[in-house]
Parts: structure tokens; C-alpha cells; sequence
């Protein structure tokens, strides 16, 4: 009987392992570049609207370039911007200004939002609605919201001066708005019904997240509702407290509309913050070099303040 030939040609079942193997080396290599291509249109965005215009903005502050004279070009200038700036008397009162308006601002988002966070936290009939009911001037536009309110804050025919008479709490009508004693306090005051329901929510998901055998436990050792609260719901929720307070902030900083509808940044100066007065400079007077340093000033500002609160929000949930 003759021998088989000796054939060197791969059989069916190795055939079919070499063909699972290539395919699954493409499909590792396939998912090992997805998530990559995936996020090409988020960075691609993020560079167009962030990193571009941030760059260019940089490269202003160092030119002086002004579009109410066509014929200057732009030209570099070093950081006499930057010293012009701290040499400008209203730019030194608009950095105060923005500190007042946060600062009072943020105060009266925290005591309030603790207080309905707590409230909306508790189980009672209608709960759902009174949730719903406080998140309702988060959804309104903040010019709505700003016309709304200085339709109210009206010297002759206002609601609010209406109602303070009609209570006795005063004697004639307080002109709200067109006086630096009031103003700040008016505009502050619709910052603060306009954002708290934004830190209230984040609060109240931090309520949520508490156990509510710490509690029993205090009840055991006959704890006050005081001292629970303070010993236990402010400790866990300043995390929640310190985020809220991030994208509370940042609002408060960048977002013009409520004072610009409101007062414009009157009487005389009194209501102009940074930013306010830097889009006065970028888009009233035109001058982008200035308006430039003004923008990279307030970048690094708001950068200081970000770093601080996710500083302090880092010890508190590494504690």
C-alpha cells in the first residue's frame, strides 16, 4: 500500500483559530481606540469654544487694539494694560463691588437653600409639589427673572413698596433701585431667589445619601434636633455644601443679566461688577486689549476660587 502524501496545507480547524484570532485581535484593537475616537468631537469642541478664544483673549491683553480707531492696528504693548487696570480707580470699585454682591449673595443662597433642602428632606403630604414648586425660579431665564423683579422693586407703582406700606413697615414709597443705598441690597436679593434652588437640589441629595440609623442612635443617647443637626447632617452634607457653592459662585460671577436689566450697573456705579464692567469695555467701548486683561484677571480669579473650594472639598471627603 503506498504512503498518504504529506501535504504542508493547514486543516479546517486551524484555519478557523487563525480566523478567531484575527478577528478578535480587531476587535481588541477596536475597543482599545473607541473611547478615544468617541471623545474627539467633546475636545474638538471644548478647543473651539475654550481654549481659542481664551488664547486669543491672552494674546489681546498684550496689544493695544481698540476698534473705535480703525487705523490703529494692533500693537504690542507689554502689561501696560495690566497696569492701567490697577491704576483705574473703577476697576478697583467694580472688584469690590463683585465681592460685596457674592459675598451676599452666597450668604443668603446658604441659609436659604439649608433651610428648604431641610424642608423638601422631611416626609409629608404634598412633599413632591413643594419640591417642584421651589426648583421653579431656578427654570426661569434670568432676564425674565430680572424684569420680573424690577417691575416689583418700582418706586411708584412696585408690589413690594405696595404691600411694606399696606403692612405699616413704612411710610412712603423707597426708591429701590435708583438709590446706592438700596440697589445692591434689591439685586442680591434676585440673585438669591434666582440660584438657591440650584445649591438647594445639591443639598438635598446630600441629605439624602445620610443614614438614617445615625440618627436613631441620637435619639437613643437623647440628642436635641440642634445638636443632630450640627453633629451630624452638617458634617456629611459639606461636600454637597462646598459643590453647590462652586456652580452657585460661578453663576453668581458670570452671569450680568439680573444687574445689567436691573440697574445697568447704577446708581452711578454702585451695582457694577467685574464682569459687567468688563463686557461695558469689550463691547460699549470697544477696546479689546483692556477688555482682554480684564478677562484674564477675572479668569484667574475665578481659578483661585475653584481651587480653594475643591481644596476644602478634598479634606472633607478625605476625612
Amino acid at each position: 500500500m503506498k504512503n498518504a502524501p504529506v501535504t504542508n496545507a493547514p486543516n479546517s480547524s486551524n484555519i478557523a483559530r487563525l480566523h478567531r484570532k484575527r478577528l478578535k485581535g480587531k476587535s481588541s484593537l477596536k475597543n482599545k481606540y473607541l473611547p478615544y475616537l468617541l471623545l474627539i468631537p467633546v475636545f474638538t469642541m471644548i478647543i473651539v469654544v475654550v481654549f481659542i478664544p481664551l488664547l486669543t483673549t491672552i494674546i489681546y491683553s498684550f496689544q493695544s487694539y481698540r476698534l473705535t480707531n480703525q487705523e490703529e492696528k494692533a500693537t504690542f504693548i507689554g502689561l501696560e494694560n495690566y497696569i492701567t487696570l490697577f491704576q483705574d480707580e473703577r476697576f478697583i470699585s467694580s472688584l469690590v463691588t463683585s465681592l460685596i454682591y457674592i459675598a451676599g449673595s452666597v450668604l443668603g443662597m446658604l441659609i436659604l437653600a439649608l433651610i428648604t433642602a431641610q424642608l423638601a428632606n422631611q416626609t409629608f403630604k404634598g412633599r413632591s409639589i413643594f419640591r417642584a414648586t421651589i426648583l421653579l425660579p431656578w427654570a426661569v431665564a434670568p432676564v425674565v427673572a430680572a424684569q420680573s423683579w424690577k417691575f416689583m422693586f418700582e418706586t411708584d407703582f412696585g408690589i413690594i413698596n405696595h404691600i411694606l406700606i399696606s403692612l405699616g413697615a413704612i411710610e412712603r414709597n423707597i426708591p429701590w433701585l435708583v438709590t446706592s443705598e438700596y440697589a445692591m441690597g434689591s439685586v442680591i436679593l434676585t440673585n438669591v431667589w434666582k440660584t438657591t434652588p440650584l445649591l438647594t437640589l445639591i443639598i438635598v441629595s446630600g441629605l439624602q445619601t445620610i443614614s438614617k440609623d445615625l440618627y436613631e442612635s441620637a435619639d437613643i443617647d437623647g440628642a436635641s434636633p440642634l445638636k443632630k443637626y450640627y453633629y451630624i447632617t452638617l458634617p456629611l452634607i459639606k461636600p454637597f455644601i462646598l459643590m453647590g457653592l462652586i456652580f452657585t459662585t460661578l453663576q453668581t460671577i458670570n452671569v450680568i443679566d439680573i444687574i445689567y436689566v436691573m440697574t445697568g450697573g447704577g446708581p452711578g456705579e454702585a451695582t457694577e461688577i467685574f464682569t459687567l464692567y468688563n463686557y461695558k469695555v469689550f463691547f460699549q467701548y470697544l477696546d479689546f486689549g483692556l477688555g482682554g486683561a480684564m478677562a484674564v484677571i477675572g479668569v484667574t480669579i475665578i481659578g483661585i476660587l475653584i481651587f480653594i473650594y475643591g481644596r476644602n472639598m478634598n479634606k472633607q471627603v478625605n476625612s
